[in-house]
């Protein structure tokens, strides 16, 4: 799907340019579907060590990587943060509750309708125009932590471990 490649090429461009490499194996293509996240995960844990954050390309794929977490010992979000992309509104309900990132709907009506008047009328200012930008923000739930061995999460597992001692 072309929505999906230009998902993953936005993922590896900004980690490429935050100085994060993206290691081949871990990029994993799936059916966009809860079936198709529990088959990446499944993918992924073959690996051996998890990576500390899988960026799904739709919600429902994310929700298939949360149910094959489930069942492993690889805590979300402790030791693996997981990210949907679309904001459905199952997300806010699935454990724990999913951040994604959302787009409007409006605008993806809009951009939409205005690609297929630039393909029929070709006197269209944006005829010419094969992108239409698409607004998004990132809507930060559960589902999402530091990163293992970061010192946010070094300070977060120390804070829990003075708690559990002090109630002991």
């Amino acid at each position: 799907m072309r929505s999906a490649v230009a998902r993953r090429d936005a993922f590896l461009k900004f980690m490429s340019e935050l100085g994060l490499n993206v290691p081949r194996e871990h990029i994993v293509e799936g059916t966009h579907t809860m079936e198709g996240g529990i088959k990446a995960t499944e993918n992924l844990l073959q690996l051996g060590e998890m990576p500390t954050a899988i960026v799904c390309s739709n919600d429902m794929t994310a929700i298939g990587v949360l149910h094959g977490l489930h069942r492993t010992t690889h805590a979300v979000p402790d030791d693996v943060s997981v990210i949907g992309f679309d904001d459905i509104h199952l997300t806010q309900f699935v454990l724990p509750p999913l951040t994604t990132v959302q787009m409007s709907c409006k605008h993806l009506a809009s951009a939409a309708i205005q690609a297929l008047r630039a393909g029929i009328e070709s006197g269209l200012p944006q005829a010419q125009q094969t992108e239409w930008p698409i607004p998004t923000h990132l809507v930060v739930r559960q589902s999402t932590s530091f990163p293992r061995g970061s010192l946010p999460a070094l300070a977060k597992s120390r804070t829990v471990s003075r708690r559990v001692v002090a109630k002991a």
